[in-house]
């Protein structure tokens, strides 16, 4: 049988940002709607540009420049050099024009460094999505200035995400077995949403227990492809925490619960009732796993045990309804047995 445990969370998304910019700048352009769903890469918001681009424009400009600069050392060099073969100069007009390109190569890499910098000065007025997910509100419009940090809007991913929720510390050694051997599953259901139910893998469980509940934290990746679940959403949750063997299984409606334990009323061969106290191990659903009371194979009552006693005589109704055959007491009262 499942060794399943009830619980309640709430829905944590797996990436969730809060966009921003960098510089201070003012709102060009909204890309997208409120609420809109995006890909990493995806253009939100751009900022005025046009001081960014000029700057660009002009570091272009020095770049064609100091290019023309160091073309001109250079071709001054291998004349300096030829000269220098036929004796025409001295090597010290020859170390001069050397230097000259020398310093004009490096003045076009500060050209080229600077534009690199002013690029991506360029870029930082665009705002892009950093993952897929969805967008909530833009917090600015058009025409607003914006300063570094400031909110812009939230991008939250909508799948996977993770469910977090907790469980009594007295389960931990299970838990972590299940987890260490990759059997560690949850069912949730959204609350309020009887319809559908969603299935992760529990792939977290936290390093501490809290002292105050005596529970310990786990966290599950669930698939959410239609946006079901959003973030900070409450669901209840049954966690498989795999499984038990060795029990004998018989409908929870034969359990009776009494003072001083749990009993089954169990049918012998004769046809006689006897009445067995049982130990319950799990309860899952219409089904009950004992440990100890009756063997596999027995015939329990189901149904109508308040008219036995101990000894009572039943007889078998062979017309049972599906799960279980019937029986019928003797004197007349009505029950039910399941083999």
């Amino acid at each position: 049988m499942p060794i399943l445990r009830d619980t309640i969370g709430t829905v944590e998304p797996v990436n969730s940002t809060v966009m921003s910019s960098e510089v201070t700048g003012t709102v060009a352009t909204i890309a997208v709607p409120d609420g809109a769903v995006v890909r990493q890469g995806d253009l939100l918001v751009s900022l005025d540009d046009r001081a960014a681009r000029a700057q660009i424009a002009k570091d272009q400009a020095a770049i064609a420049r100091d290019q023309a600069t160091l073309d001109q050392t250079q071709r001054d060099l291998q004349r300096a050099e030829a000269l220098l073969k036929s004796g025409a100069v001295d090597a010290q007009q020859a170390d001069t024009a050397r230097s000259a390109a020398q310093s004009a190569a490096a003045v076009l890499e500060i050209d080229k460094a600077t534009l690199a910098a002013d690029q991506v000065a360029l870029d930082k007025l665009k705002i892009i999505a950093p993952f897929d997910g969805r967008l909530g509100a833009f917090q600015v419009s058009p025409g607003a200035l914006v300063t570094p940090g400031a909110a812009i809007v939230t991008l939250t991913q909508v799948s996977p995400v993770r469910a977090a929720f907790t469980l009594a510390e007295g389960d931990l050694p299970l838990l972590q077995d299940s987890l260490a051997k990759g059997t560690l599953t949850v069912m949730l259901r959204p609350a309020g949403d009887t319809n559908h139910a969603l299935s992760g893998k529990v792939d977290f469980i936290d390093n501490a227990v809290d002292p105050a509940s005596g529970s310990i934290s786990l966290r599950a990746t669930v698939d959410n492809p239609d946006g079901r679940l959003v973030a900070k959403q409450a669901f209840s949750a049954v966690v498989q925490a795999g499984e038990r063997s060795g029990l004998v299984v018989v409908p929870t409606v034969a359990v009776q619960p009494r003072q001083d334990g749990n009993v089954v009323y169990l049918v012998n061969p004769d046809d006689t009732v006897s009445i067995r106290k049982v130990d319950v191990a799990l309860r899952v659903g219409d089904r009950t796993g004992l440990t100890v009371g009756i063997s596999a194979g027995d015939t329990v009552v189901v149904e109508g045990q308040g008219a036995l006693t101990d000894g009572a005589k039943v007889k078998p109704n062979t017309a049972a309804a599906p799960g279980g055959d019937q029986t019928t007491p003797t004197p007349p009262a009505d029950a039910t047995a399941a083999r």
